[in-house]
């Protein structure tokens, strides 16, 4: 198998997870924290908009050397373009200064992907998650189940996941992890019923329940067009209409 696929799972998490932690290239690093929108620039000089996204962020790596995000970013463009040396001679670096961050190790977990170290790296990985206390343990079982999944274990991916999302159920990211892989494996129905159950969770807000609709919808076309799942019918819905699915969410008194 090539890398295409295990590179777009494990860097669509990796990038998924961290969304609301890296500060965009062209806002600063304490406009981030502070919340503060970024000001409209000036048109930029013809200098400046030659230097392509990558050298902008080598740049800003290389301007805040405390700050990990910005080499992490840089790591992950050469990693998804193809550059496997570039963005290994990157971890060497964040390895050095945050060895312990997840970010670091997930970036590890990427590098191992299809090389002889994957077998290694599952293992390690099987071996910390089990000496880790429960309820403490959610970033690393989503990292096991990536793992369990590219190596061909889905059973194992799937017990993995259901577990960690029994122990962190305020936690979106098992199950959607979990509708993703059955998805993937042509279960049509049990992704749906993934997306449903999570959808009927009390702490999911509104705001996300609309956005599993639409998922769950854009999944279920899918499945037709490709003709995965055989038996559903094209005027199916899973999920219930908005009304029933709030009752639903309404515990009873």
């Amino acid at each position: 198998m090539g890398l295409g696929l295990p590179l777009a799972l494990l860097t669509g998490w990796l990038v998924a997870q961290s969304a609301h932690q890296y500060p965009k290239p062209e806002q600063s690093n304490q406009e981030a924290k502070a919340g503060v929108k970024p000001v409209k620039r000036p048109t930029k000089t013809k200098l400046s908009s030659a230097i392509e996204p990558e050298q902008r962020l080598e740049q800003r790596a290389l301007s805040h050397p405390r700050e990990w995000r910005w080499r992490m970013l840089l790591a992950q463009s050469k990693l998804q373009r193809g550059d496997r040396d570039g963005a290994r001679r990157e971890l060497i670096t964040l390895q050095a200064l945050w060895p312990h961050r997840p970010e670091v190790q997930n970036l590890q977990l990427l590098l191992d992907v299809g090389t002889k170290r994957q077998a290694t790296a599952l293992g390690q990985t099987s071996d910390r998650f089990k000496k880790t206390p429960k309820g403490q343990r959610l970033q690393l079982g989503l990292r096991l189940a990536d793992l369990q999944r590219l190596s061909g274990q889905n059973n194992a991916a799937i017990a993995t996941y259901r577990l960690i999302a029994a122990e962190s159920p305020k936690s979106m990211d098992p199950l959607l992890a979990l509708a993703l892989l059955h998805r993937d494996m042509g279960q049509s129905q049990q992704s749906q019923n993934v997306l449903l159950s999570l959808r009927n969770r009390l702490s999911v807000s509104e705001k996300n329940k609309q956005a599993l609709d639409q998922l769950a919808v854009r999944w279920q076309l899918d499945s037709f067009r490709k003709g995965a799942d055989r038996t559903a019918t094209p005027g199916a819905t899973v999920l219930p209409s908005p009304t029933k699915a709030r009752a639903a969410t309404t515990p009873r008194p």
